[in-house]
């Protein structure tokens, strides 16, 4: 899954491939849920995020997307959950009161969502459910109905991200019927579990 982020500081060749990259690592600002979730092993996806070790790349396999983020100091990236992307969240049946993984095979570790705001540090965000389109693999629509269909975050629910994944929102054009409000989201991103019929 794609968790670690860098900064591409320049590129110095495409054939062959190399570029020269920072680390951006954590940084918890006193926030003590950060701190209990980093020293648990629990991957903190959103939040600042500052430069770090410096390091030259020369495969592009290791790189997934293009995240957004903003810059808020010289060397400090905030990246937070942007209106319209597509993230998954640890269930929090998966979960326990610390917010530790507790892995149960029986379960699925995510949930899968669309954010409908953009994270905001007094008023959290919202967030749809999306579930997936019957007889596809990697077509996610909205859920419609029902206490999850959409639900609000608070500031604190931002440790249950787990990771931003890519998609494209389908036009409806390619089968109007079917895919009107579907997102179709990239398998490397997904659990294996959610890649089954």
């Amino acid at each position: 899954m794609p968790r670690h982020y860098g900064l591409i500081d320049e590129v110095v060749s495409v054939k062959p491939f190399k570029v020269k990259m920072s680390w951006l690592d954590l940084q918890n600002n006193g926030y003590e849920w950060l701190a209990c979730s980093e020293k648990m092993g629990f991957h903190v996806s959103c939040g600042r995020f500052k430069v770090s070790r410096k390091t030259s790349i020369n495969s592009f396999n290791i790189f997934s997307h293009l995240v957004d983020c903003e810059r808020v100091a010289r060397e400090i990236y905030q990246i937070y959950p942007k209106k319209g992307s597509v993230w998954a969240l640890y269930n929090e049946e998966a979960l326990d009161a610390e917010g530790r993984n507790l892995s149960v095979k029986d379960k699925r570790c995510y949930d899968i969502v669309v954010f409908l705001t953009t994270y905001s540090e007094m008023h959290g965000m919202s967030i749809g459910y999306l579930e997936k389109v019957d007889g596809f693999k990697t077509v996610f629509k909205r859920r419609e109905i029902g206490s999850h269909a959409v639900r609000l975050l608070e500031t604190s629910d931002v440790r249950l991200a787990s990771h931003q994944i890519p998609s494209r929102k389908l036009s409806g054009d390619e089968a109007p019927n079917i895919f009107k409000d579907c997102w179709e989201l990239d398998p490397a991103s997904l659990s294996p579990d959610l890649l089954t019929f």
